[in-house]
């Protein structure tokens, strides 16, 4: 499977939030997946779940088309969403079931961590800042290490090299 390097903006383009909730719609359904959006729609009408399953994932909406029209579309959460695209098969469609998963987990972040104190957010910056301060300074470790060690190791493999050759006789 492809695997899709996607950014923040990436993700705030699948998955945004509604009342404090991560969801996506079935326009860019539709898109991501290669789908008519009338077949998506219709997907999410014949959907084989309960009525409460339905009411708490999928609400209907509409949006204006290119002619000025009112149309029908479904705002849906993270359960709804998989719900819906379950039966999507193929190597496309695997592919944006992950880029979706992943924007959905990363708004979840995104909203849980805007929902902590401002010195919960403090001190899980200057966590995050050590963490990655120290990854640098060990990184540099080991890069500094290989500087001094490469020198050494290439030259004892030319001395075997070369002394391998020397012992090399043909008959």
């Amino acid at each position: 499977m492809t695997d899709l390097i996607l950014t923040e903006d990436d993700y705030r383009q699948l998955v945004q939030s509604h009342d404090g909730k991560p969801t996506t719609d079935s326009l860019k359904v539709a898109e991501k997946f290669g789908k008519r959006h009338d077949t998506v729609l219709r997907s999410i009408d014949n959907l084989k779940c309960s009525e409460g399953f339905r009411l708490r994932n999928f609400v209907e909406s509409s949006y204006i088309n290119e002619q000025n029209k009112a149309q029908r579309m479904f705002t849906m959460t993270k359960d709804g969403f998989m719900f819906l695209v379950m039966g999507f098969t193929g190597k496309k469609a695997g592919t944006w079931k992950e880029a979706f998963i992943e924007a959905f987990n990363w708004m979840t972040d995104e909203l849980t961590f805007r929902s902590l104190s401002y010195e919960q957010r403090r001190n899980y910056i200057s966590l995050e800042y050590k963490q990655e301060m120290s990854l640098a300074s060990f990184a540099g470790k080991t890069m500094r290490r290989w500087q001094i060690k490469k020198p050494i190791i290439e030259g004892e493999m030319m001395a075997l090299e070369q002394s391998g050759q020397g012992s090399l006789q043909l008959h």
